[in-house]
Formats: structure tokens, sequence, C-alpha cells
């Protein structure tokens, strides 16, 4: 692997996904996320690192001549998750590499829903309005990914927690409010007496 920056060298690659190896296709490919061990067992709680045996040494970057670059050679570690497209999200907040919560929010919710936060309700109902159904699933999708990734994982920084928490359960209520609302037109539609036909 390349090294971009030698000051956080990782020591291991993550190859991440969300399908059982049985299932991959011909094009499939996992996520490959660098990560050191050590900020990852003092960052998160569940182990998937396993432990390497005594002595052994630390990965040390070399010089590639003819690239003109640093490389290292790393144990990559195959990891099956729930949500393998949220697994960058996740590393870059729950290992320290950002922190501002703005960001995340960004990547969690509509700019519109933001202004609502963080009152769950108030940003439920700015979703479930402004969102289109494809919009909708598709938040629905990447943040229910990602609390399944926060419950397997455990990451310590309890504010990314309650941000991704507020941005779930907002998603949640705004589907409800969609749900309730098609049932409410489709009764609506029912009840609406049939328009009475005119003779040419």
């Amino acid at each position: 692997m390349r090294v971009a920056k030698d000051a956080h060298v990782p020591s291991h690659v993550l190859a991440v996904f969300d399908v059982a190896q049985g299932d991959w296709g011909p094009t499939y490919q996992p996520t490959l996320m660098p990560v050191s061990a050590d900020m990852y067992t003092r960052d998160f709680r569940t182990n998937i690192i396993p432990q390497s045996p005594p002595g052994t040494p630390y990965p040390v970057p070399y010089w590639v001549a003819d690239l003109g670059e640093q490389y290292v050679t790393l144990p990559v570690i195959p990891t099956l998750v729930p949500h393998a497209a949220s697994i960058p999200l996740l590393f870059l907040f729950g290992l320290g590499f950002e922190r501002r919560s703005q960001f995340l929010c960004c990547r969690l919710l509509p700019t519109e829903v933001i202004e609502e936060f963080p009152a769950p309700q108030a940003m439920a109902q700015s979703m479930a309005e402004r969102c289109s159904d494809e919009q909708l699933a598709n938040h629905i999708r990447f943040n229910q990914g990602l609390w399944k990734n926060i419950l397997l994982l455990g990451p310590r920084d309890t504010e990314f927690i309650e941000v991704v928490h507020t941005a779930w359960n907002a998603t949640v209520e705004a589907r409800r409010i969609r749900q309730r609302a098609t049932v409410t037109r489709s009764a609506s539609a029912e009840l609406m007496p049939p328009m009475p036909t005119r003779g040419i």
C-alpha cells in the first residue's frame, strides 16, 4: 500500500464487506480500510483485529525507487459488517480524524433538515415534507446501516453516537409520517364518490 503521510502509518487493512463471501459476484469488491490497531483498540469496544504474536514488528514503510514513493506491506483482515458503505464515515469520526458534527449532519440529513437539529420531531416533519421517496429511502438505508455498524463495533465517542442516533430517530419518524400520509390519501380516495359520467 502506498504511504501518503507517515504520521499515522496503519498496522492492518480491513477488507470490509456486507455480503457473504459465497454470494460475491465477479465484480464485487470489498471496501479497503487502513487502520492502526492501537487507535482502533483505543476508540472502539468490539475487537475485530487479531492480536499479533509477541515480537511481531510494526509495519515499516519502505522506499520504492522506481516509483519515487513510500509503500508499506500490511496484513489484510476480512471484516463482515451490516453496512459497508458507511464504514469510512464511522472510522473518520470514530477514530477522531474528524470531529466537526456539522459535517456529519451534512452526510446524514438533507440540508434543509439540519436547520431543525437537534429537534427530532421538527427534523422528521421537514424530512417527510421535503424529500422525494427515493431521497428518503437513501437516507433510511444509509442511516440505518451506520447505526447498525455502531451497535456492532461500539465506538467510544458519545457525542458522535448521539448525533447519529438523533439523525436515525428523525429518519425513522419521517418514514412513519410519510407512511401515514400515504394511508390517509388512499383512504380519502376510496371514500370520494365517483364522478358522474355524462352522455355525449
